[in-house]
């Protein structure tokens, strides 16, 4: 049997450290290899909490980071609200997938996530260099378990 717990803590203290995981200052070498922490948190809530964190929070929370990283308006809230809603269409399967499969699943999720940076820089004519830009998809795979472990107690699903 389920047991359901008010995760509202959880999703707040898990944000707060994501952006400020996500504006952290970083060697040259290690920058490119950042995971895209407000957007691991947004997938696990997205399954984990669905009715706590929708589009309009992940939207809200884009442009925030937004602000924060100094990015054009809109560049991590677009992003952010594909990602948080196909992460809401996979809700279901991440409850028997096995943690190898989410994996796969948050790695996939992330991939569209810099697609549409990508397509979003390539549009402004700053083309960005492919073997480094989608470095981040894999070191945010990589956290992945890392986050569910964390995570999983807060969440409503234990």
């Amino acid at each position: 049997m389920l047991r359901h717990h008010n995760p509202f803590l959880g999703v707040l203290l898990s944000v707060i450290a994501a952006l400020l995981l996500s504006i952290l200052p970083l060697s040259s070498e290690l920058n490119p290899w950042r995971p895209e922490w407000l957007t691991l948190i947004l997938i696990f809530w997205g399954m984990h909490a669905p009715q706590w964190v929708g589009i309009w929070i992940a939207l809200i929370l884009g442009v925030i980071l937004d602000v924060l990283l100094a990015t054009p308006l809109g560049f991590y809230g677009l992003s952010s609200v594909v990602v948080i809603q196909l992460a809401r269409a996979t809700q279901r399967w991440s409850g028997i997938f096995s943690v190898r499969q989410t994996t796969l699943l948050v790695l996939s999720l992330i991939l569209v996530s810099r697609v549409i940076h990508f397509v979003l820089l390539t549009l402004q004519n700053l083309m960005p260099d492919p073997t480094i830009f989608f470095l981040p998809v894999l070191s945010s795979a990589m956290m992945w378990p890392t986050i569910l472990l964390l995570l999983k107690r807060w969440s409503q699903r234990t």
